[in-house]
C-alpha cells in the first residue's frame, strides 16, 4: 500500500521536479551547450568557447559532457599558447578521468614544448602503457629522452614513431637523423637520412646527415660529395659552404678547400679565416697562412681565436 501511495505521487509530480530528480532538463540545456562549443572550437572561436563553458558548467552536468567540455576548453587554451590555463584544465580532467588518455597526452605535449622533459616522461608512458601505437606519444618520448641527453632510450621511440607514422613526418626524420649523429651511431643516421630523400630529394638535411655519417667514418671524399649535392639545394648556406672547405681540407684537397670558403664577410668570419690560413698552409703559402691566423686570433670569439693563436705560433 505505501508502494503504489509513493508511485501516486511520483505520477502526479510536475514535469519541473521529475527533471530536477533524473537531471534531464539541466542535461538538455548542456547538451545544447556543448554542441556550440564544438561548433566554436572548430570555427577558431576560443573566446567563444570559453564563454560557453562557464555557463556550462554551471549547469552542473553530466560526468560525459563535462568530459568533452574540459577536451574542448584545453585544446582552445593550448591553441591560443595559454599553457598555464591548458594545464589547469588539464590537470583538473586527468584528475577527473585517469582512464581518457587525451588529457595525459595533452599534458605531456604542453611539459614537452615548455622544456619540463622529467614531467612529461611519465605522462607520455601512461598513453603508451594503453595505446602502444600512438604516433604522437611514441615520438614525444624520444624529443624527451633526445632533450634530456638519453640518445639510447630516444632511439627505441624515434623508431617505433617512424614506423608507426609511415615514415611520414620528415620533421621527426631529421631530428631522429641528428640524433643519431650525436650518438656517432653512423649506421642509423645513414639509414634514417636516405628514407628521408627518398620522400624529400631536395632536402639539403638529409645529404648533410650523410655527409657528417660519412666524416665519421672518415671518408671525407664522400662527405664532400653530399656536400655538394646539399649546397647545389641551398647556394647561399654559408655553414655549409665552410662545411664542405674543411672537409676538403680534411680529405687532402686544399685548392679546392679555399674555393669552397665563403667571404669572411659571414658570421662565422673567424672560422673562414682559419680553414683558409690551414689551406694556404697545405699549399706552403705560410706568409698568407700567417695572415689569416692573426686575423681569426683578433676576432674576439674565444675558442676560434685561441686556436688560431696557436697556429699562428705553430706557422
Amino acid at each position: 500500500m505505501r508502494l503504489c501511495a509513493v508511485l501516486f505521487l511520483l505520477f502526479l509530480a510536475p514535469l519541473n521536479a521529475a527533471a530536477f530528480l533524473f537531471g534531464g532538463i539541466s542535461d538538455k540545456k548542456a547538451e545544447s551547450m556543448l554542441d556550440a562549443m564544438s561548433v566554436n572550437f572548430e570555427k577558431g572561436d576560443c573566446r567563444a568557447v570559453a564563454e560557453i563553458s562557464k555557463g556550462l558548467f554551471g549547469e552542473k552536468p553530466s560526468s560525459a559532457i563535462r568530459e568533452k567540455a574540459y577536451s574542448y576548453l584545453g585544446r582552445c587554451y593550448e591553441s591560443q599558447e595559454l599553457y598555464d590555463r591548458a594545464i589547469t584544465v588539464y590537470k583538473l580532467a586527468h584528475g577527473l578521468y585517469p582512464e581518457n588518455d587525451l588529457f595525459s597526452g595533452r599534458l605531456a605535449a604542453i611539459y614537452l614544448k615548455t622544456g619540463f622533459y622529467d614531467i612529461a616522461v611519465p605522462l607520455f608512458e601512461k598513453v603508451l602503457k594503453s595505446r602502444s601505437y600512438d604516433v604522437e606519444a611514441n615520438s614525444g618520448l624520444a624529443r624527451c629522452y633526445a632533450a634530456m641527453g638519453f640518445l639510447s632510450k630516444a632511439k627505441t621511440y624515434y623508431s617505433r614513431a617512424a614506423i608507426l607514422g609511415d615514415f611520414s613526418d620528415l620533421g621527426l626524420l631529421k631530428e631522429y637523423a641528428f640524433d643519431m649523429l650525436r650518438m656517432r651511431d653512423w649506421d642509423e643516421a645513414g639509414l634514417i637520412a636516405g628514407y628521408g630523400l627518398k620522400l624529400a630529394p631536395r632536402d639539403s638535411g638529409f645529404y648533410e646527415v650523410l655527409a657528417r655519417v660519412s666524416a665519421g667514418r672518415g671518408d671525407y671524399k664522400a662527405a664532400a660529395g653530399h656536400l655538394h649535392a646539399a649546397i647545389k639545394l641551398e647556394p647561399a648556406d654559408a655553414d655549409l659552404a665552410l662545411e664542405l672547405a674543411l672537409v676538403e681540407l680534411l680529405a687532402g684537397e686544399p685548392s679546392a678547400a679555399l674555393g669552397s670558403v665563403p667571404a669572411t664577410g659571414t658570421r662565422h668570419r673567424a672560422l673562414a679565416l682559419v680553414i683558409r690560413g690551414m689551406a694556404l698552409h697545405k699549399k706552403g703559402d705560410r706568409a698568407m697562412a700567417l695572415g689569416c691566423f692573426k686575423e681569426a686570433a683578433g676576432s674576439g670569439e674565444p675558442f676560434i681565436a685561441a686556436f688560431a693563436a696557436a697556429l699562428a705560433k705553430q706557422n
